[in-house]
């Protein structure tokens, strides 16, 4: 019986380090779009990063409240927590790593439920152009 994966989002998940979002943003990174979010993502060799590694920014010109701000985040951590699998297991599979950026577009908050359709959209779209 293969054993069940869990859905979490570990320290080791998150792009932390500047210069690794430096890179993420200055080199031959690629673009998916699925309105209301933009991915911008970049496979990297695994010495650089292992695995999957995902930023997640919302713009405060667009949300000038902290607790706004927040909840989108949240909706979008929670949408890749729980759809993130075939995405992680692809880049395992191929010996590289993954940095990627989900940046909201949209001027006004969504619902939940519309916003991890879009993640799995984008999840999609990156897997396929890997």
């Amino acid at each position: 019986m293969p054993s069940p994966t869990r859905n979490t989002f570990k320290k080791s998940e998150r792009l932390c380090s500047r210069i690794l979002m430096d890179h993420l943003f200055q080199g031959d990174n690629r673009t998916a779009s699925s309105y209301p979010i933009r991915a911008v993502f970049l496979p990297v060799e695994e010495a650089v990063q292992k695995g999957v590694s995902i930023l997640i920014s919302v713009p405060k010109k667009r949300f000038h409240d902290a607790v706004d701000r927040n909840r989108v985040k949240r909706q979008i951590r929670e949408a890749y927590r729980k759809n993130k699998h075939a995405l992680v297991e692809q880049v395992a599979q191929s010996g590289k790593g993954l940095l990627v950026a989900f940046i909201y577009v949209s001027a006004e908050i969504e619902s939940t439920e519309y916003v991890e359709k879009r993640v799995v959209r984008l999840l999609d779209k990156i897997g396929a152009e890997l």
